[in-house]
C-alpha cells in the first residue's frame, strides 16, 4: 500500500492532487488544517499498490511488497463430504425428537393433573377447550367452576368489556398487525359516530400499503368527512389542531409485524407530542393464541386501552375472545363481522361476549354476532 501526505491552500486543491496522482481508488486517511501567515491544509492519501498502478504509471510495487498467495486449501475429500451431511441430518432429527420427547412429556403432565381432577371440572376443561379456550385460561375457570353450569359465572371476571366502544378523547388512533382491518374498522367507527352526531375527522398514516389511501378516501368522500394524509406520527399534532372543532378524529395507521419494533418507533412521536390519544388495538378472531401473544408483547409497550376484535364472522370458535380478554388484561370495546360500511360493527356487553364463547358452534352464534 502506498501511502503519501498532500499540501495545498485548500482541501479542494490537495484533494485533486490526490485524485491526479493515485487515482480514483485512493482513500483519504486523514486531514489536518495548518494555521500561520501561511494558511495550508495536509491530506493523507493511500492507496493498494494494484489500483496505484492502474492510475499512475509511475507507481511501482517493490518486490517485498509482493503478497505471498495462500497454499490452496484441498476441498475435502467426497466420502467425508457425506459423512459431514448425514451427521448435520443426524442432529437435525435429534433436535426435533428431543423436542417431541418435550411435548410428550408436557402431555403427560397435563393428562396426569386432567385425570386428578373431580369429574364436573374435567367437564369443564373439556367445555372449554373444545370451543377455542386456551388450556392455561380454561384451568384457571377451572378453579372456581365445579361444572359446566358454574361456567358463565366463573368466565364472566375474565371478559372485560367497555360500554359505547369509544371514549371522550377526541383522538382515536387504531393499531395492530397487517391485515387485521383497520382501515375498515376506521370508517366503521366514523359512520358510528356520524350517526351519534358527532363532526369527525380521519387522518391517515397508512402510506405505505398499496391502495390504502385510496380506500380511505373512498369511505371519507362517502360519510362526508374530511381527510387527511400525513407521512409520519409527528405531523399528527399539527393536523389536530386544524380539526379543533371537530369531535373526533380517528386515526390510521400502517400495519406491522409485531415480531419488529417499527410500530414502536413509527408510532413514538404521537405519543411524546403531548396530544391526548385514545388507543385502539385490533386482533383477528381467527388468529391464534402464539401470534395474539407475540403481538401483545410487541403492542402492549404502547399505552393500549382498549381491543378490537375484527374477522369474528370468520372464526371457527370464539374462544379467541376470552383469551384475548385474559392474555391483554384490555376490555373487548367492539367487534366487527363484515365488511360492510357502514354496519358490521358491534359494541357488545359482557353477556353478549359470553354467550358468543359459550356457543357450540359459529352457525348457532352467527346470529347473535350480527346484533345491534
Amino acid at each position: 500500500m502506498k501511502i503519501k501526505t498532500f499540501r495545498a491552500k485548500t482541501f479542494g486543491e490537495a484533494l485533486a492532487l490526490v485524485k491526479r496522482e493515485m487515482g480514483e481508488d485512493a482513500v483519504v486517511l486523514s486531514t489536518e488544517e495548518k494555521k500561520g501567515p501561511r494558511p495550508s491544509v495536509e491530506v493523507s492519501a493511500a492507496v493498494d499498490y494494484e489500483a496505484g498502478e492502474a492510475a499512475s504509471p509511475k507507481a511501482a510495487i517493490p518486490s517485498w511488497a509482493t503478497p505471498i498467495p495462500s497454499p490452496a486449501v484441498p476441498p475435502p475429500p467426497v466420502r467425508e463430504q457425506e459423512e459431514i451431511r448425514q451427521l448435520k441430518n443426524t442432529l437435525i432429527e435429534f433436535k426435533t425428537e428431543v423436542g417431541s420427547i418435550r411435548e410428550l412429556i408436557e402431555d403427560t403432565r397435563t393428562e396426569a393433573k386432567t385425570a386428578r381432577l373431580p369429574a364436573g371440572k374435567r367437564d369443564v376443561l373439556r367445555f372449554l377447550k373444545k370451543r377455542g379456550v386456551r388450556e392455561e385460561h380454561a384451568r384457571g375457570i377451572c378453579d372456581t367452576a365445579n361444572n359446566v353450569k358454574e361456567i358463565p359465572r366463573a368466565m364472566a371476571a375474565g371478559v372485560a368489556v367497555r360500554g359505547g366502544g369509544m371514549g371522550g378523547k377526541k383522538a382515536i388512533v387504531l393499531i395492530g398487525p397487517t391485515g387485521v382491518g383497520k382501515t375498515t374498522t376506521v370508517a366503521k367507527l366514523a359512520a358510528a359516530a356520524i350517526k351519534a352526531r358527532k363532526r369527525v375527522a380521519i387522518v391517515s398514516l397508512d402510506s405505505y400499503r398499496i391502495g390504502a389511501i385510496e380506500q380511505v378516501r373512498i369511505y371519507a368522500k362517502i360519510m362526508g368527512v374530511p381527510l387527511e394524509v400525513v407521512p409520519d406520527a409527528g405531523r399528527v399534532k399539527a393536523c389536530l389542531a386544524r380539526h379543533a372543532d371537530k369531535d373526533v378524529v380517528f386515526i390510521d395507521t400502517t400495519g406491522r409485524n409485531p415480531l419488529g419494533d417499527a410500530v414502536l418507533s413509527e408510532l413514538a412521536p404521537l405519543y411524546e407530542s403531548g396530544v391526548p390519544v385514545e388507543t385502539h388495538l385490533l386482533v383477528s378472531a381467527t388468529s391464534d393464541y402464539d401470534f395474539l401473544d407475540r403481538a401483545w408483547k410487541s403492542y402492549g409497550r404502547l399505552p393500549v386501552d382498549c381491543v378490537g376484535v375484527t374477522k369474528v364472522d370468520e372464526a371457527v370458535r370464539y374462544g379467541a375472545l376470552y383469551n384475548v380478554s385474559a392474555l391483554f388484561g384490555k376490555p373487548i370495546a367492539y367487534l366487527t363481522n363484515g365488511q360492510t360500511v357502514p354496519g358490521d360493527i358491534v359494541f357488545p356487553t359482557r353477556e353478549k361476549v359470553l354467550r358468543m364463547i359459550l356457543m357450540e358452534s359459529p352457525a348457532g352464534a352467527a346470529p347473535a354476532a350480527a346484533e345491534r
